[in-house]
């Protein structure tokens, strides 16, 4: 147990530039060294390697880091949610990225040489690590046991970097092997049937070997578990069955290798079948092993509004899967919290907003929204003009009657802060305007801060809490989903929908519109919808508006004007929409392209379309 205990910290505090010294043959063999395999007769050194491989695990709480910060955002961070229609910074590396044209030499936030050297350790731990006995004076020991849960745990980790990869890039090269720095690395893309098939039987051979219940002991829950596994082989099988990987993107499919392989298959619809039943598997261990949606009560009363908070505040029943290694950063660290935090409240420099399209997209209290949809009409509570008594304060109709995950997730003028009481505003002449670091649109984006993080005697400047990688309610809605494209008359289709939208205190859908069932089309829009809302800025929705191929859509639109409220107004002209940013979407941007660096070094890569 002390093992596993230093390889999590070692893990949580180690930061891919300190790892480098593991990264090339020539620094394994530094330090008295003259041979690789000597590290491995080394039980401090191969847990110390172990820890490295382990160090990929992605934190979808880095959404803002400062450029000066060491090593900046990377694609195991959350910019996501900057690049898609959710979130605007100000501030940090991915500050208005889409707001020009991009290439394949100037994207940023790449997994690719990140998860390939954590690949080439995973393969090198496996090929060299051993069990190793105690000797002479040395009480230090591999045992059987501990290597066999190293082992497992590495193979568990080779297989997940590949499926990031494959989220982030499509048909990618399976690297099973090391290779030695003087071995030339040049492979093909394997398709998009081998990548899965791959990485599939990687998690079935692994699952078995893994622990088979969920880990109670928060400091080891960063280790992965049969459930996690299960949820990894879910969503990448949710994927294959996707549109953009399974025969929609046009300009993919004739794409091939040098020699003429294509990496792309033409549609198959049998495809979801294979995704329900891992779905479903998921379900089945999610429930057996007491995995359930989190619900908070006051007075022994669900209530919605704590449920949506509290559900981001600590370890729960809903997580599948969480890393200890945050980027809060708290109010002394130039990072999330702090860039949340309005600049009139103690050390604040609130700069990350929400966009108004995401604003838009949440329900009301009645669970209807605010326009007519093809699945729902609008609900009669909406009114944008004018203002009303919101605890003790005049604010803009807009905000009115919205649903508990609209406030979890929007802070917006007039509202109080939760600590100091006070309510914040934007338009010019008051504390938080353009004057200086300020939202661009007059939102501030408020989900997943904890309301006890406030710098001032005698303040709390930091909490811990998880980054979580995989929740309950996502694969609900991921089942919905798959089970809607086989078959869409299955009354399970709104049934897990419906836990979701319950926990956030909204109606059924058939409620509100009883035409929805069985209706595949507006089941599907509908799970979308839902989608958007309940997963916003969590790191999900870049993803899940590219598979779906929907970003040239309004319902998934990346591109053209995006709006908020008016920074240039006054206390009464502020509360209008106008344009703050135009975005530029291209379809090219559908799946990232290979870096430029590394098609240079190449004879056999071949690039994605457009780039």
């Amino acid at each position: 147990m002390k093992l596993f205990k230093l390889c999590i910290l070692f893990a949580a505090v180690t930061t891919f530039s300190s790892c480098k010294k593991y990264l090339n043959v020539s620094d394994e063999l530094a330090g008295g060294l003259t041979n690789i395999d000597q590290v491995f007769d080394n039980p401090d050194l191969s847990r110390r390697w172990y820890a490295n491989v382990m160090s990929g695990v992605p934190d979808y709480s880095m959404i803002i880091r400062a450029d000066w910060d060491a090593g900046g955002q990377n694609g195991l961070h959350n910019p996501w949610t900057s690049m898609t229609d959710e979130v605007n910074s100000t501030y940090g590396d991915a500050r208005n990225y889409f707001i020009s044209s991009k290439n394949s030499s100037n994207m940023a936030f790449h997994r690719w040489t990140i998860l390939y050297q954590l690949i080439r350790q995973a393969n090198i731990f496996l090929e060299k690590a051993k069990v190793i006995p105690a000797s002479g004076t040395n009480a230090d020991k591999l045992d059987q046991d501990e290597f066999n849960k190293l082992r497992a745990n590495v193979l568990f980790m080779r297989a997940y970097y590949h499926y990031l990869l494959f989220e982030q890039y499509g048909p990618i090269p399976i690297v099973k092997r090391s290779y030695a720095s003087n071995e030339a690395l040049d492979l093909p893309r394997n398709s998009v049937d081998e990548v899965v098939d791959f990485v599939v039987k990687e998690l079935n051979d692994v699952m078995p070997l893994l622990p088979q219940t969920p880990i109670t002991d928060d400091q080891f829950k960063s280790n992965p578990t049969k459930g996690v596994a299960l949820a990894v082989k879910a969503k990448l099988l949710v994927y294959a069955a996707s549109p953009l990987y399974n025969g929609g993107f046009q300009e993919a499919v004739g794409l091939a290798n040098t020699d003429g392989k294509k990496l792309f298959p033409a549609a198959d619809p049998s495809k979801w079948n294979k995704a329900l039943e891992a779905t479903t598997a998921l379900i089945n261990y999610a429930q057996a092993n007491g995995h359930s949606l989190f619900v908070a009560q006051t007075a022994g009363v669900d209530d919605p509004e704590k449920s949506v908070y509290e559900l981001f505040q600590a370890y729960n029943n809903e997580i599948i899967w969480a890393t200890a290694n945050t980027g809060w950063g708290g109010m002394t660290a130039d990072r999330l919290e702090r860039r949340t935090t309005p600049r009139s409240q103690p050390n604040g420099l609130g700069s990350t907003s929400v966009v108004q399209e995401l604003v838009d997209d949440f329900y009301m209290r009645d669970g209807k929204p605010i326009k007519s949809t093809d699945f729902m009409s609008a609900s009669s509570l909406y009114a944008e003009n004018g203002f009303s008594n919101y605890n003790g304060v005049q604010v803009y109709n807009m905000y009115m009657n919205r649903e508990p995950r609209f406030y979890n997730t929007v802070f917006f003028a007039g509202r109080k802060w939760h600590i100091s009481n006070s309510p914040i505003y934007f338009h010019v002449g008051s504390p938080n305007d353009r004057s200086g670091q300020s939202p661009l649109n007059g939102y501030i984006m408020y989900k997943r801060l904890n309301r006890r993080v406030f710098l001032n005697s005698p303040g709390v400047t930091s909490i811990f809490r998880p980054s979580i990688i995989f929740r309950l309610a996502e694969f609900y809605l991921l089942h919905a989903e798959v089970l809607n494209e086989v078959s869409p008359g299955n009354p399970d289709v709104l049934k897990y929908v419906n836990m979701v939208r319950k926990r956030a205190g909204i109606p059924n859908l058939e409620s509100i519109n009883p035409a929805i069932k069985s209706n595949k089309d507006l089941q599907r829009k509908a799970i979308q919808r839902e989608s958007r809302i309940e997963l916003a800025t969590e790191g999900q929705r870049y993803f899940d508006v590219r598979r779906w191929m929907i970003c040239e859509r309004p319902d998934g639109r990346q591109g053209g004007d995006f709006f908020g409220m008016d920074m240039n107004g006054n206390a009464t002209t502020f509360f209008q929409r106008v344009k703050f940013q135009n975005r530029v979407f291209e379809r090219k941007l559908y799946f990232y392209p290979i870096p430029f660096v590394e098609m240079q070094k190449s004879k056999m890569l071949v690039q994605n379309p457009g780039w």
